[in-house]
């Protein structure tokens, strides 16, 4: 069984680093390629723009939920190191709890407005991306680092006294 889990994690790994890596190198050589559309050939590609933003968001939500996993995300480590050991470690599944109850609340709101969306068939202004796709991406993601949390939990990666080290890595 911990064959089977330490496989899915490493293929959630790789997959999770081909998304946040395709979707930042597609941003630069869009944005390149609008740039250089405006600057030569006084022609400005409309949907460029909106894509390069849903496609940051999307890649800032991926990047976030890798994140996750590792326990680098936005604590205040100067102030629980000035706590006594033990509750540092009451903070830090404290902190952990709220991260669960935040990260999920986000999902469950981003699965709303996916259905809604859905039925709505609306579609972006300038892409005529239907919206449903972008907001899940969104549900994904959030869901995806709500996995992530309850993994860095278990693995122990939101503990103050030692630092996390990823064996992947």
């Amino acid at each position: 069984m911990k064959y089977v889990a330490a496989k899915a994690t490493s293929w959630l790994d790789r997959l999770e680093k081909f998304t946040v890596v395709t979707l930042c190198g597609s941003i630069v050589v869009l944005i390149f390629m609008g740039v250089l559309s405006r600057f030569f050939f006084h022609y400005s590609i409309a949907w460029s723009e909106e894509l390069a933003r849903y496609m940051f968001l999307l890649g800032a939500l991926f990047g976030a939920a890798a994140a996750c996993k590792t326990g680098q995300h936005g604590g205040i480590p100067l102030l629980v190191d000035k706590l006594p050991p033990a509750w540092q470690r009451v903070t830090e599944v404290i902190v952990g709890i709220c991260m669960l109850v935040f990260i999920g609340f986000l999902a469950w709101l981003s699965y709303g407005t996916t259905l809604r969306a859905l039925a709505s068939g609306q579609s972006s202004m300038t892409t005529g991306i239907p919206v449903w796709v972008i907001n899940g991406g969104m549900f994904m993601a959030f869901s995806l680092a709500f996995l992530r949390t309850i993994q860095g939990l278990i693995l122990g990666a939101y503990r103050v006294d030692k630092p996390f080290v990823d064996e992947h890595e």
